[in-house]
C-alpha cells in the first residue's frame, strides 16, 4: 500500500472512532436529558390521569341510565340541604334481614356521587349490572391517549356484599400496574361498596423520540460508507476556497456598509457604528484582529435588532421572532445574556433595557464623545 492509501485508511480510522465517540456522547446527554425532563412530565401526567379516570367512570355509570329502578318516597316530610349530610352508620332491610353499615368518612369524601337518593339508585343499578373492570380500563385509557399521555393502567374493583363480604377483581394484563401505589379511588353506592381504584405507570422508552437518534447513527454510517467521496469532494472544496483566499486575502469585501442609523440592508457582511464586522454568513464578530464565534440564535437577535427602528425590541418581539411566540422568559434572558457576552471585548456596543425595551446602542461616554468631535 502506497502513503497515499496508508494515509487515507489512517483518516477514516481516525474519523470512525472520533464519530463514534462523539454519537455515543450525544446519544448519553440525549437520553439523561430526556429522562430528567420525563420525570419533571409526570406529576402533570398524574394531574391529567386522575381527571380522565372520573371522566371515564362517569361514563361507565351513565351507561347504564336505561335501568329502571323501582322507586318508593315516603310520605312523610324530609328536611334537605344543598350539602349532603355524611352519615357513618346506615341500617338497610334486606333478605338477609337488618343490619347496620359502616361507611368512612373517606369513603364517603371519595364518593363518585353524594346525593344519597342517588347513591341508592346506584347501588341498584351496579347490582343489576355490575361494573366490568376491563371495560373500565379500556375506556380509560383511550380518554388517556386523546390526550397524548402515553400510560399503563389498570383497575382494582373491590365489591362488600350485604353480608360485608369483600369481592376484588383486577383488570386484565395490569399485574406490573398494580405493584405501585394507586393513583386514585371513587366509591360508588349507597354504601359506598363498591370501590374503584386507578393505578397509572409511565415507560420513559415509550415517550423517548427516537428519531434524532437514529438520524445521527445513520448520518455517521453514511459518513463512513462515502468517506472516501466526501473526502475528495471536501479537498477539491478547500484547494479551491484557497485560491480565493490567496487571490484576494488583503480585501475584505462589504456588501453594504451598515451604522446603526441607517436602514439595514439584506447582505451576508455589515459594519457596525464602531467598526465592528457582522458576518452573518460565518456567523462572526470581526474587529481588527479580533473574531468571534457566534451562536446561530445570537446572530438573529442581532440582525433583528439592526432590522427594527430605533433598535429597541420588546421581550414579546423577541419571542414571537426566535421562537414562534412559544419561548420561556428564563430562554429570553439567556439569548440576552449571550449577546452581551459576545459583544464584550470586540464591540463597544452594548444592550441596555430601559422602559420595558431592549435597545443595542454605544454607550453614553461614547456617545457623548462622539457628539463633542
Amino acid at each position: 500500500m502506497n502513503k497515499k492509501g496508508r494515509t487515507a485508511e489512517s483518516g477514516k480510522l481516525i474519523c470512525m472512532w472520533v464519530g463514534a465517540f462523539i454519537c455515543t456522547m450525544v446519544t448519553g446527554i440525549y437520553v439523561y436529558i430526556f429522562y430528567n425532563s420525563y420525570k419533571e412530565q409526570i406529576p402533570e401526567w398524574n394531574a391529567l390521569a386522575k381527571e380522565t379516570f372520573v371522566e371515564a367512570l362517569n361514563l361507565e355509570v351513565q351507561r347504564r341510565g336505561d335501568i329502571v329502578v323501582p322507586f318508593i318516597a315516603g310520605d312523610f316530610p324530609e328536611m334537605k340541604t344543598l350539602e349532603t349530610p355524611f352519615r357513618s352508620h346506615v341500617t338497610l332491610a334486606s333478605k338477609y334481614g337488618t343490619h347496620s353499615y359502616e361507611i368512612s368518612r373517606v369513603k364517603f369524601d371519595n364518593s363518585l356521587i353524594k346525593d344519597t337518593e342517588k347513591r341508592m339508585l346506584l347501588s341498584y343499578v351496579l347490582e343489576e349490572r355490575p361494573l366490568n373492570a376491563d371495560t373500565l380500563n379500556t375506556s380509560w385509557n383511550s380518554l388517556l391517549i386523546r390526550k397524548s399521555i402515553k400510560a399503563n393502567t389498570g383497575i382494582r374493583l373491590s365489591t362488600t356484599d350485604l353480608l360485608k363480604k369483600t369481592s376484588t377483581v383486577y383488570s386484565s394484563d395490569s399485574v406490573k400496574v398494580l405493584q405501585g401505589d394507586s393513583l386514585l379511588s371513587r366509591y360508588v353506592g349507597f354504601r359506598c361498596e363498591v370501590g374503584v381504584t386507578g393505578f397509572v405507570s409511565y415507560d420513559w422508552w415509550r415517550v423517548l423520540k427516537v428519531w434524532p437518534l437514529l438520524l445521527l447513527w445513520l448520518c455517521f454510517f453514511l459518513l463512513l460508507l462515502y468517506y472516501e467521496q466526501i473526502a475528495y469532494f471536501l479537498r477539491q472544496k478547500l484547494v479551491r476556497k484557497e485560491t480565493i483566499i490567496r487571490i484576494q486575502e488583503k480585501k475584505i469585501i462589504v456588501e453594504r456598509k451598515m451604522h446603526l442609523e441607517e436602514e439595514v440592508g439584506q447582505t451576508g457582511l455589515y459594519e457596525l457604528a464602531d467598526g465592528t464586522i457582522l458576518n452573518s454568513e460565518k456567523g462572526t464578530l470581526m474587529n481588527g484582529e479580533k473574531t468571534r464565534q457566534l451562536r446561530p440564535q445570537v446572530i438573529v437577535l442581532l440582525k433583528l435588532f439592526l432590522q427594527t427602528e430605533n433598535y429597541r425590541l420588546t421581550a414579546e418581539e423577541i419571542i414571537k421572532e426566535l421562537w414562534q411566540g412559544k419561548g420561556k422568559p428564563n430562554q429570553l434572558y439567556a439569548v440576552i445574556h449571550r449577546l452581551r457576552e459576545s459583544l464584550e471585548g470586540i464591540s463597544s456596543l452594548v444592550v441596555e433595557y430601559k422602559d420595558e425595551h431592549y435597545c443595542l446602542k454605544m454607550p453614553h461616554s461614547i456617545e457623548e464623545n462622539a457628539e463633542k468631535g
